[in-house]
C-alpha cells in the first residue's frame, strides 16, 4: 500500500535511507511536501516520523538518496540559506542557562543577521508578532528556565515563528501543552497555512491531525503506506493496520473531518453490559 509521491514541489526527498548509526529506521523511500499545504505526519511510535523530519530539515543526512530544497540538495545549501527558507521546531530542545524569553526568541532573527545587515525594526517587529501569536508577551522578561513545560514549548514555537520562513517543520509541538493551548497552536499554524506558509508537523493525536491536516502522511516501520487528504485515505482498516487501534470512525460534529473513536476493551465490556 506504499504510495510514493517523490519529486515535485520545494521540498521533497528522493530514494533516501535513513539510518542511526548501524540501525536502518528508512530506505529508499520517497515523499513530496505539498507546497502551500499542511502536512502532517503520524504513525505509532517508533515508525520513522520524526527520523523523516529530521532529514527534511538537514539535521540527518540520508545515507543514500537526497532531500531537495527549491531544486538543489539541500546538504549543498549554506546553513543561514536553509535556515532562512526553513524552520524548525525538534522534538526537545535547550536553551542556554539564564537566557530570557525576548532574547531567546530573537535568536530566531539570526538567519537574516549578517555583517552588513545587524538588527533592524524589521526584527523587532517580526520578534513582538511572533509572541503575541503564541501568547508569551507578558513572560518576555522571564528566564526560559523558570518556565513551565507548556509555556517553554510556546517560546520554541515562537522562535520559530520569528524566523519568519516560507517553510515551518515542527515535532509534535502541542507536546507538553493542555488541550486550550494545543488548539490555540493548531489554529495559529492553520492560519500561518491560510497566508501562504508550507506547515509540516509530526503529531501523536489522529484526531487533531485529521481536522487540521489538508494533506496526510501515515507511517508504519519507516515506510509511508498512505497518503492524501484526510478523508479520502483515513478509514478504520487504516488505523488498525498503522496503529493496531479497533475503532468506529464517525465525521466530526465540528469540522466534519474523519473522527476516530477507540473500541477499547472497557468501551466493549460497558456495550455487553447494557445489552
Amino acid at each position: 500500500m506504499t504510495n510514493s509521491n517523490g519529486g515535485s514541489g520545494r521540498l521533497h526527498a528522493e530514494n533516501v535511507t535513513l539510518r542511526y548509526d548501524e540501525r536502518t529506521i528508512s530506505e529508499d523511500l520517497s515523499v513530496a511536501i505539498p507546497d502551500g499545504s499542511f502536512t502532517v505526519i503520524v504513525g505509532p511510535n517508533a515508525c520513522g516520523k520524526s527520523t523523516l523530519l529530521r532529514a527534511l530539515s538537514r539535521l540527518l543526512l540520508p545515507s543514500a538518496g537526497q532531500v531537495i530544497l527549491d531544486g538543489r540538495s539541500i546538504s549543498e545549501l549554506a546553513a543561514k540559506d536553509v535556515a532562512r527558507r526553513l524552520g524548525l521546531l525538534p522534538q526537545s530542545s535547550i536553551a542556554p542557562e539564564g537566557i530570557t524569553v525576548v532574547d531567546l526568541v530573537a535568536r530566531g532573527r539570526y538567519p537574516h543577521q549578517s555583517f552588513f545587515r545587524q538588527w533592524s525594526r524589521a526584527d523587532e517587529e517580526a520578534v513582538i508578532a511572533a509572541m503575541e501569536a503564541t501568547g508569551i508577551t507578558d513572560l518576555s522578561g522571564r528566564p526560559v528556565d523558570a518556565l513551565s513545560g507548556g509555556q517553554r514549548q510556546r517560546v520554541w514555537i515562537a522562535m520559530a515563528l520569528a524566523q519568519q520562513t516560507p517553510i515551518l517543520l515542527l515535532d509534535e509541538p502541542t507536546t507538553f501543552l493542555d488541550i486550550a493551548h494545543q488548539i490555540e497552536l493548531m489554529d495559529l499554524l492553520t492560519d500561518l497555512n491560510g497566508e501562504g506558509r508550507t506547515v509540516v508537523a509530526v503529531l501523536h493525536d489522529l484526531n487533531h491531525a485529521c481536522r487540521y491536516a489538508s494533506h496526510l502522511i501515515a507511517m508504519r516501520e519507516g515506510a509511508i503506506v498512505a497518503e492524501g487528504r484526510p478523508s479520502a485515505i483515513v478509514t478504520e482498516r487504516l488505523v488498525e493496520d498503522v496503529f493496531g487501534l479497533p475503532s468506529v470512525i464517525i465525521a466530526d460534529p465540528v469540522s466534519g473531518t474523519p473522527l476516530i473513536v477507540p473500541k477499547g476493551r472497557q468501551a466493549l465490556h460497558a456495550v455487553g453490559a447494557s445489552r
